[in-house]
């Protein structure tokens, strides 16, 4: 039985690890467009974000400079934080 739990706790430390490892990623840049209905922000560069739902967009105005933090899932790009800078 110990052997049984010992390959268990093993094999999902190993499933689980990129998860502890996924680190949030910044970029800063110039707001070209941003969609609050379908809740995008794409940058100069071409970078798109997808916002959170709850996110409160007002602020954000095209031709702004922003810092993006944000997380990839799989070819997505998930904003956490967006700030506007001076």
């Amino acid at each position: 039985m110990r052997i049984l739990f010992a390959s268990a706790l093993v094999a999902s430390s190993i499933a689980m690890a990129p998860l502890a490892f996924a680190a949030s990623e910044t970029v800063t840049g110039t707001v070209k467009a941003i969609n609050a209905s379908h809740h995008e922000l794409t940058l100069a560069n071409g970078d798109t974000f997808m916002l959170p739902k709850n996110f409160n967009a007002k602020d954000i105005k095209v031709g702004a400079k922003v810092k993006v933090s944000y997380q990839k899932a799989g070819k997505k790009l998930e904003a956490e934080m967006v700030t506007v800078e001076d």
